[in-house]
Formats: C-alpha cells, structure tokens, sequence
C-alpha cells in the first residue's frame, strides 16, 4: 500500500476546504438576510411603542404603517410597486396626534384614506389624505371637508 505524501495531501484538499468554507460563508449570509422582520425588530428605536401595517383599498398596491411613538403618531405610504419606498406624512407629524382608524377607498383619481385622529387635548377629527396614481410622494393631507 502506498501513502500519499502530505505535501500533495494538501493540494488535494485545499480546493475541497476553499468550497466548504465558501458555502458555509454564503449560508451565513443567506441567513442573516433569511428574516428581515428579524432585522427590523433589532433595529427598531426605543421610542416606537407600537408598529402597524394597514393595507389600501383592494387592487391598489399602496398600504399605509402607522408608527406609534411617545409623542404621537408617524404616517407613512408604502408602495409595492416601488422598492424600498417609503413616504411619511409629514403633515400628520406634526399634529402629534394619535392615529385612531384608517380606511380607504379607490376612486376615479387615485387612494383616498380617512384617517382618524385624537389630539393630546382628546379632540377627535378626521383629515383626507389624497394619493393621485400610484406614487405615494405625491399626495395631500388636509382636513375632511364635510
């Protein structure tokens, strides 16, 4: 029986060790990218109380996430059609008002969402938010007219 010597051991062995190192690194990162709600709920700020994802009126692909902090609440748009958008309301902002509902509807121009507010005072109100077409950067947030 003839043994190989070490030397060429290696070389033989090297490219299997390269191979299995390299797929253990890609399944590494696979994984880590495997659970994005994962990543999202490690990287959340300890001001968000709540998270809330709301979905448009059927056959439209925009949804809405309201995010609940201490201060009030945050609006945001959110398109399927359009990676990685999404666009705040920055008007609801700044009433620093809690989101109590939401509810939308499609009609001949676009999304339209009632959106339920309560002020710190306890008042309660309605503003219209207005989405022309699909892009959620171009829309109007203003209070329900009656």
């Amino acid at each position: 029986m003839r043994s190989i010597p070490h030397r060429h051991g290696w070389r033989r062995l090297g490219p299997v060790a390269l191979l299995a190192a390299s797929i253990s690194l890609g399944l590494g990162i696979q994984t880590a990218l495997a659970d994005p709600v994962k990543q999202l709920v490690e990287t959340l700020p300890g001001s968000v109380a709540a998270l809330t994802r709301i979905p448009g009126a059927e056959g439209s692909p925009l949804s809405f996430v309201v995010v609940r902090e201490e201060t009030g609440d945050r609006l945001f748009i959110v398109s399927s059609n359009l990676a990685n958008t999404a666009i705040e309301v920055a008007e609801a902002r700044t009433l620093s008002a809690r989101i109590t509902g939401l509810r939308s509807e499609l009609d001949s121009y676009g999304l339209v969402a009632f959106v339920d507010l309560q002020t710190s005072g306890g008042e309660e109100t309605t503003y219209e938010l207005f989405l022309e077409g699909e892009d959620p950067s171009a829309h109007t947030f203003q209070p329900a007219s009656n």
